[in-house]
């Protein structure tokens, strides 16, 4: 169990602000505290277990001896089968052409090169695995498996891991590997596990579909399918790495599809779809980035979690979260920021009680944490309370009452972000881009929570105006209450209509649906009874001549968007739109100025 199984709703939330909520939403928990003493355990641990690889021989040279089919064969003598189905060098390297039979495990380090068609099953009353490098007396283990067509083929089965090793473990080449483990690890690395090259991998695991407890690396250009039954379909003990281009498919049925102990990190065109029936689709300890590549994200509670930060770099996310619990989130990071930039495209879904599309928070004294920023780029943020009942689904929005016998108040919020002590209060950043965000109580909402009321949520926009609702325009929104432990201060700013200042998340001036994005571009019109000037020959020399770039080579050479040559060259060029917008700056600049001295 990790931090984020901790979070359990108390309280329902009041009718003025958010201090009753969900942790989620509102008071302070012991959240923070609980994973410190989380990260001292893990640190305990790691400083035992690396206490006892000292006692573990370091070296990885040569396999001691192999087993094959039941049969043990000593280091420094040759051996195999007599139709050729496995030879072992007496060493490190070990060949497999056509081979079906029993387990192959070895003493150290092995090197299995397949080709063909080739079958490892292990004897269910063994209890082992199919396919084994475990430590040796002088050796320490180390498993590589390689491929050198696309034709070769490996197929391991096994009632415990079908592939492990107890060190490092590797998976190369362009063949496929298919390994099914009906009780444990499709594939289980106790070091570091990486695959590469353009081949197919497809684990299977009553437990883990594929498990390392170091670091992961999947820099395929193939097909890498992980499927885990009680366990993760891909579980890192460090930080998980995709790259490469290819495609990775994580499903699990009962836990997490993608779980890292440390960073994860996706890029290079990568295609990642992860799914769980009962978890989170994707969880990182560490921090989440995906850069120049997919993400298609499907969980329950959440789809996309992240402790320590979400940055979407040119990416395309799309991400489902839902759940008859009531704290589900699609883009959650705690205790620190989320930033989507260069293009990005996101969609992010979250359906509950209490739900958020895109969210962070922080509650930690002067850390981290509670900032998002989107910049360039198109988000579409939606969260909804969906409940079902005997005679089908029925949607409850902000619009419910919440007295005595009538249904329970959800909130649901399209895009949020909350601080509580944090380094700087909560604030949305919204520059250059186009944002579609809807909630049952509030489209977009920025949060601060403090003792004296002096921390206040922003909402900055840049390079863009609200177009939906008609009027909107961020608002300012304050409320305190009284708790066991002194006053709750709440203090922020979200999307809506009027001039007063709201102090209650469910205020009908708050605007459930919201749409902001760059103004287009205005074109002057052109007056077809002005006819241009003549120009003589001479006039069109004396111009190409003093030109120094001709027009087709300047539009060419246009600064792409956010070059700060962009400035003057904007200046000039489009002076009319400058001047056209001029003075919706003006009143954006000085309305945000004033709600952030208020």
């Amino acid at each position: 169990m990790n931090a984020r199984h901790n979070i359990r709703r108390t309280d329902g939330c009041t009718e003025g602000g958010f201090a009753k909520t969900s942790p989620r939403f509102g008071v302070v928990t012991a959240q923070g505290g609980w994973r410190k003493v989380t990260w001292g355990v893990v640190a305990g641990v790691a400083a035992v277990a690396t206490a006892g690889s000292l006692m573990v021989p370091s070296a990885a040279i040569a396999a001691e001896w192999v087993n094959v089919g039941g049969t043990q064969y000593n280091a420094g003598t040759a051996a195999g089968d007599a139709a050729g189905t496995w030879n072992w060098d007496g060493a490190d390297d070990m060949k497999l052409n056509g081979y079906d039979g029993g387990a192959i495990k070895a003493a150290g380090k092995l090197n299995v090169a397949y080709e063909g068609k080739n079958t490892v099953k292990a004897d269910p009353d063994s209890g082992g695995a199919a396919i084994k490098a475990e430590n040796g007396a002088n050796q320490k283990a180390e498993l590589n498996i390689e491929s050198s067509k696309s034709s070769d083929e490996l197929n391991v089965t096994a009632e415990a891991d079908a592939i492990k090793s107890s060190g490092d473990l590797s998976i190369s080449g362009p063949g496929t590997v298919n390994t099914t483990s009906t009780a444990s690890d499709g594939i289980e690395a106790k070091g570091d596990l990486s695959i590469t090259g353009s081949g197919t991998v497809n684990a299977t695991g009553g437990t883990e579909g594929i498990q390392s407890k170091g670091k992961t690396t999947i820099d395929s250009s193939g097909t890498v399918i992980a499927k885990g039954g009680e366990g993760y379909g891909i579980a890192a003990g460090s930080d998980l790495i995709i790259k490469g281009g290819g495609k990775v498919e994580a499903s699990s049925i009962e836990d997490v599809a993608i779980y890292a102990d440390g960073n994860i990190e996706i890029s290079g065109g990568s295609k990642v779809k992860a799914n769980s029936e009962e978890d989170s689709a994707v969880e990182a300890e560490g921090g989440f980035a995906v850069t120049n590549a997919l993400l298609n994200a499907s969980g329950v509670g959440y789809g996309v979690y992240a402790y320590k930060g979400i940055t979407l770099d040119g990416a395309t996310v799309t991400v489902r979260a839902a759940a008859e619990r009531d704290d589900v989130s699609a883009l959650f990071t705690d205790e620190d920021d989320i930033v989507i930039k260069n293009g990005s495209t996101v969609d992010a879904f979250a359906e509950g009680q209490f739900s958020t599309a895109i969210s962070t928070r922080n509650y930690n004294p002067n850390e981290a944490g509670g900032h998002i920023y989107i910049s360039d780029s198109v988000v579409k943020a939606i969260a909804r309370y969906v409940e079902t009942g005997g005679d089908g689904p029925d949607h409850y929005s902000a619009g419910q009452d919440g007295e005595t016998n009538s249904q329970p108040r959800g909130m649901n919020l399209g895009i949020f972000a909350q601080t509580n002590k944090g380094i700087t209060p909560a604030t949305i950043s919204i520059l250059r881009s186009t944002v579609t965000a809807e909630g049952d109580t509030a489209a977009i909402f920025a949060l601060a929570m403090s003792a004296d009321g002096k921390a206040i949520g922003t909402i900055e926009i840049e390079g863009a105006i609200i177009q939906t609702p008609a009027g909107g325009k961020v608002i300012d929104y304050r409320y305190e209450e009284e708790l066991d432990d002194g006053t709750i201060y709440e203090a922020g700013q979200t999307i809506g209509t009027g001039d007063a200042t709201i102090d209650s998340p469910y205020n009908e001036a708050v605007a459930k649906r919201t749409v902001i994005a760059p103004p287009k571009e205005t074109k002057p019109e052109v007056n077809p009874a002005v006819t241009k000037p003549e120009v003589k020959p001479a006039e069109q020399q004396t111009l190409v001549t003093d030109s120094k770039v001709k027009p087709a080579e300047a539009k060419k050479n246009l600064p792409a968007t956010g070059d700060a040559s962009l400035v003057g060259f904007a200046a000039t060029a489009f002076a009319g739109v400058a001047a056209a917008f001029a003075s919706l700056v003006a009143l954006l600049v000085g309305f945000v100025a004033r709600l952030k001295r208020e």
